[in-house]
């Protein structure tokens, strides 16, 4: 089943609603045009409206919803904890991007690929590298505070024979382009390194960045074919321990890299085992995505990843090791139980951290605040100003939702000092 990736008063559409009140399938655009004859289309003909990068002054209302949400900041260093960092090799990055993602052949690939490409303002793809950075530092400048973003590399897909397997992956973005970025700008880019276990180099790779100064690793279990429950995993972990290192890792479905036949490493239970040796684990949007088998009930069932995710959240023991970060809680084909229950829970705020999942912010089909106005959870008098937001600086949009984000029936917010949480 599709779930729905477009709510405007300007189109025509037809909406169901689902279990806590998530927006499900279903749309049917202009002249009755399905969402995959269009994907289809687009990928075919890549006709993708530029995204201007151009900087624009914000309206007075636009600009005084800015100084509102950053009010409090002023003085305050933010961070945002996850940003992709994306290209396709156009530069020395050493970024390698399958030939699948860039075919006609396979459009469902080559139009999600295209779909960040745009969103990252690509405009020639022999400078996709350049023109994504470029784009994204344009963005932080236009912050009213400093404003930092963690920039994630993403390791190759390994087998458990210690090989690399070059069938099975998307988009391979090198460790050193990640920590070069960051050396480059340092006002500008945290380094996140991601560290595939199987590799027979992976814990001197791990002592290597450390070295250097780093402490996050970056995980994609699903799309990464990572088993964290694995005995592959233990030494790893192990050595991540002593060094004080962080897992930033994916949990819950992955929909935007291809996983196909891999989803169930999403499992947020499988996560344990870098828990049961200390390692810091930060999990990716609350694991809100998708279904998950509860593998520690006899019964075997199939139960939603948040539900997973929150019986060790709320497990004493992992008070100090388990964190998470609020990224991508508010996609319209995420938005329900989850966001409810993290903006209630402000007893569980000071271990979440700030993410925006860029350059997700930046894919309109993906965030209508018109949608979450309906739901409640926007004032309706402040849509117009995060649309011009959303339009001029994606980046900053991100963060001014979240920060503008309320629960619909009590209006409970994300805490102020949520936003300034660090890596732990």
């Amino acid at each position: 089943m599709l779930q729905v990736w477009l709510l405007k008063p300007n189109f025509k559409s037809v909406v169901t609603f689902g279990k806590g009140a998530q927006l499900c399938s279903l749309l049917y655009f202009r002249r009755s045009r399905s969402i995959v004859s269009l994907f289809l289309m687009l990928s075919i003909v890549s006709c993708f409206p530029e995204r201007e990068n151009d900087k624009r002054s914000l309206s007075p209302n636009a600009q005084t919803l800015v100084d509102t949400i950053f009010a409090p900041f002023i003085g305050d260093t933010l961070i945002d904890n996850h940003v992709h960092i994306l290209g396709l090799g156009s530069s020395e990055s050493g970024i390698i991007v399958h030939s699948d993602a860039r075919s006609i052949f396979h459009p469902i690939k080559l139009t999600r690929f295209n779909y960040f490409l745009e969103a990252g303002s690509v405009k020639d793809e022999s400078l996709a590298d350049q023109q994504y950075l470029s784009y994204l530092l344009s963005q932080m400048d236009e912050f009213p505070v400093p404003f930092r973003v963690r920039g994630l590399a993403l390791d190759r897909l390994y087998l458990e024979s210690g090989e690399i397997d070059l069938d099975r992956f998307e988009i391979y973005v090198p460790n050193a382009y990640v920590v070069g970025l960051s050396q480059k700008y340092p006002d500008n880019i945290l380094p996140a390194i991601s560290i595939h276990p199987y590799r027979e180099d992976a814990i001197d790779e791990l002592k290597k960045w450390s070295a250097q100064g780093v402490r996050v690793v970056k995980w994609v279990p699903n799309a990464q074919a990572i088993d964290p429950s694995s005995e592959f995993c233990t030494p790893f972990f192990e050595a991540m321990s002593s060094l004080n290192m962080i897992l930033l890792s994916h949990a819950g479905t992955e929909n935007a890299l291809d996983s196909q036949g891999r989803q169930h490493l999403g499992n947020p239970l499988l996560l344990r085992n870098a828990l049961a040796k200390q390692v810091k684990v930060i999990v990716c949007h609350c694991s809100t995505a998708g279904k998950s088998v509860d593998i520690e009930d006899e019964d075997g069932r199939v139960v939603e990843n948040f539900e997973l995710f929150m019986r060790m959240f709320d497990d004493p023991q992992y008070e100090g090791l388990l964190y998470a970060d609020i990224s991508a809680m508010a996609l319209i084909n995420q938005v329900g139980d989850p966001l409810k229950t993290m903006l209630a829970r402000d007893d569980l705020h000071p271990r979440l951290l700030y993410g925006s999942d860029y350059p997700l912010p930046a894919v309109e089909i993906l965030n209508q605040n018109y949608a979450l106005g309906l739901l409640g959870y926007l004032d309706d008098d402040i849509i117009p100003a995060l649309n011009e937001i959303q339009e001029s600086n994606p980046l900053l949009y991100s963060f001014v939702l979240m920060r503008s984000l309320q629960h619909p029936e009590t209006g409970a917010r994300f805490s102020e000092d949520l936003f300034r949480n660090q890596i732990p």
